[in-house]
């Protein structure tokens, strides 16, 4: 059984993590200016490297899958720009504490604005990285149409996802450090069974099997409201419902374990 006082204090901790907006939104700028400090680009270097890999791997895998570039060059941008704030979500939540342990130590603060500080770096690269999207779609004239109104919601969605991944992977990182490297590999494996590259409908008829794959949905629900393609309703049901259930199971692992972080730094 939980303790009333364990459940109270979770809960605290959620609640006044978000509060504390200007915090972490402050630490997340903070940490992108760090990391390219005296740069002329800044993050978009990773940007233009984004861009680069896109418009050489749109050619050629377009010749490879025998699709249209105009089609194929869309497709792959949105994909791997959302691939890389996905993966750099869950890669970061194993490290999310580790990170921050000097801060811990020494601050008395809710956990979750680590978190938050986390999901907001990545958010702030995310929008960076949308200018490659932005200028393929109106390269190549692609009309999202009244659609692209389910995108922030997709985003916020995914968002949300990933605050409970963070709690999950942070606590089992922390206390478990060759967690890391497991994150690490299931991340390259899931890169290939994911249709980010390659498009679903590729395999016909054992489309059921990439049902199996929760990314599949977030792509689903992400890409279609930015392209404009037909909105899926089961993909939207599963999302929703493994955010109910990631953040049930999240919330019961911060309850149990919240106390015991700071020891295992």
């Amino acid at each position: 059984m939980l303790g009333s006082e364990s459940v109270r204090k979770a809960k605290e901790d959620i609640g006044k993590s978000f509060l504390a907006y200007p915090l972490w939104m402050a630490l997340g700028w903070q940490d992108i200016k760090q990391r390219y400090r005296r740069s002329a680009l800044g993050p978009f270097w990773i940007t233009l490297s984004l861009g680069v890999t896109v418009a050489m791997m749109g050619v050629l895998y377009s010749k490879l899958f025998h699709q249209e570039i105009r089609t194929y060059l869309p497709y792959l941008a949105t994909g791997m720009v959302v691939w890389t704030m996905i993966s750099s979500f869950i890669n970061e939540s194993a490290t999310v504490f580790i990170q921050s342990e000097g801060i811990i130590k020494q601050i008395p603060m809710p956990f979750g604005i680590h978190i938050l500080r986390m999901l907001w770096r990545n958010v702030i690269i995310f929008c960076h990285n949308m200018v490659v999207v932005f200028v393929v779609m109106l390269l190549f004239k692609t009309d999202p149409g009244w659609k692209i109104l389910l995108f922030p919601l997709a985003i916020g969605l995914l968002v949300l996802n990933g605050y409970w991944v963070a709690i999950l992977l942070g606590i089992l990182g922390t206390r478990f450090r060759d967690i890391v490297q497991v994150v690490n590999s299931v991340v390259q494996i899931l890169f290939f069974l994911t249709p980010v590259m390659w498009m679903a409908s590729s395999i016909h008829h054992q489309v059921w099997i990439l049902e199996c794959n929760p990314l599949f949905h977030v792509f689903n629900i992400v890409r279609n409201g930015l392209m404009g393609g037909e909105v899926p309703l089961r993909s939207w049901g599963v999302v929703v419902l493994m955010t109910l259930v990631g953040w049930g199971v999240a919330f019961r692992m911060l309850v149990r374990y919240r106390a015991r972080i700071a020891y295992w730094l």
